[in-house]
C-alpha cells in the first residue's frame, strides 16, 4: 500500500524541476520549496516559478510534496546539481522497480542492490503483490513516470531496472505478454539483459 505521506515519484520529479529556478515571488533560491508570507514552507508553489518549467506552463497548480514539510517553518534546501548538458547521447536516467509477493518478505535486498547500482532511492518504486495480480499499482507508476522522464527529457535513454527479471513476472510467456504490451502502448523493444550484480534493465529506452 502506498504511504499518503510519501510523494509519488512524479511529484517528486515536478518538485526537482520547479526547484532548479528561482521564485520571483517569494525569492526561494534554486533547492528550496516556496515560501508563504507568514514564513512557512508553502502549500505549492507559486505559479510564477512553476511556468517557467516548460512542460508545467499549462499546469493550474503544483503541490508542494510532503517531504518538503508544507506548513513547517522554512528553511533554506541544497541547491540542486548542474543540469545534464543536452548534447551529451549518452545520458541515461535509470528508474528501478523492486517487487515481492508477500507482506512478510522483505525489499531491503533489492532496494540496496538498485542503489549500489547508481539509482537514488527516489526513483525506485517498490510494492509487496503477486504477479498473479493483473494490475500492479506501483510498476504501472514507474512505466508511467518513465514515459514522462522521457519526455521531459528526450536526449536522454530512461532505463527501467530490476533485481532480476522474476520480478517482473514467473516465467518467459508472462515476460513475453508484458514486452508485448509494452510495444502496442509504445514501438520499441523491451528485451531483458543482464548487468553485474544480478541487476536486469530493459535491452533499450523503456519509454
Amino acid at each position: 500500500m502506498t504511504d499518503p505521506q510519501q510523494p509519488s515519484l512524479t511529484e517528486r520529479l515536478d518538485a526537482g524541476d520547479v526547484e532548479r529556478q528561482a521564485c520571483p515571488k517569494c525569492d526561494a533560491q534554486p533547492g528550496s520549496p516556496c515560501r508563504s508570507r507568514g514564513g512557512a514552507v508553502a502549500s505549492a508553489y507559486h505559479t510564477r516559478r512553476f511556468t517557467m518549467v516548460p512542460r508545467l506552463k499549462k499546469a493550474l497548480r503544483v503541490p508542494t510534496p510532503a517531504d518538503r514539510g508544507p506548513g513547517r517553518p522554512w528553511r533554506p534546501g541544497t541547491p540542486p546539481p548542474a543540469p545534464i548538458d543536452p548534447d551529451l547521447p549518452s545520458a541515461d536516467i535509470r528508474i528501478g522497480y523492486a517487487r515481492c509477493s508477500t507482506l512478510g518478505q522483505e525489499l531491503d535486498s533489492q532496494l540496496d542492490a538498485l542503489s549500489k547500482h547508481g539509482i537514488p532511492r527516489d526513483k525506485i518504486l517498490s510494492e509487496k503483490i503477486s504477479t498473479r495480480v493483473r494490475v500492479r499499482p506501483r510498476f504501472e507508476e514507474a512505466l508511467r513516470t518513465a514515459r514522462e522522464v522521457k519526455a521531459h527529457a528526450p536526449h536522454c535513454q530512461v532505463i527501467f531496472t530490476v533485481y532480476e527479471m522474476k520480478r517482473l513476472g514467473r516465467d518467459a510467456a508472462e515476460l513475453t505478454a508484458l514486452a508485448a504490451g509494452h510495444a502496442r502502448r509504445r514501438p520499441g523493444r523491451a528485451q531483458p539483459r543482464r548487468h553485474r550484480g544480478g541487476l536486469q534493465t530493459g535491452a533499450q529506452d523503456i519509454a
